[in-house]
């Protein structure tokens, strides 16, 4: 059966008089439903989104602006794809300082490239008022944490790591 007929069976077996049937719809169906929903890449799922979901739900429900925008995000091109292997240095060395400045300037999060020296991609620590704030901002680019440190953060894009640290003036 294919995903979408699966979803119609389980609609018909809900709405049934039979017991048995309302039972299997809401105890073994969604099982075979997940199953078949983790070999869709997320373009599927979002296109599943838009036409079961969205489709059955009421035009104001706040469940509907959550649906279209989940289905919104699945469709881009994801910026922050895992590497397996470091890149190599390359023309692009501050990349990640440029992706991580134009977030918080984006954002209007003050920040400062710490050491302050004549070669700015010579180092990768950021100071800002409001740690949180920024780790926000930085995550909505595509950042995101590692294990080795909680100020470490890497560019999805580059690889590449940043330190964001606070300090209150």
């Amino acid at each position: 059966m294919r995903i979408r007929e699966i979803i119609a069976e389980q609609r018909r077996l809900l709405s049934s008089g039979n017991r048995a049937e309302r039972f299997a719809a809401a105890l073994l169906i969604p099982g075979v439903l997940a199953k078949r929903l983790r070999l869709l890449d997320d373009r599927q799922i979002a296109q599943l989104l838009e036409d079961e979901v969205c489709a059955n739900m009421g035009f104001v429900a706040p469940e509907l602006t959550i649906c279209t925008e989940a289905a919104d995000r699945l469709r881009r091109p994801r910026r922050f794809a895992l590497r397996s292997r470091p890149r190599k240095i390359s023309q692009h060395e501050g990349e990640h300082l440029l992706h991580a400045e134009a977030a918080l300037y984006r954002a209007r999060i003050p920040h400062l490239l710490l050491p302050f020296q004549k070669n700015k991609f010579a180092s990768n620590v950021y100071l800002v008022p409001c740690l949180p704030e920024a780790e926000d901002c930085l995550f909505r680019e595509g950042f995101r944490k590692t294990l080795r440190s909680p100020s470490l953060l890497v560019d999805g894009e580059t690889g590449r790591p940043i330190r964001v640290v606070e300090h209150r003036t």
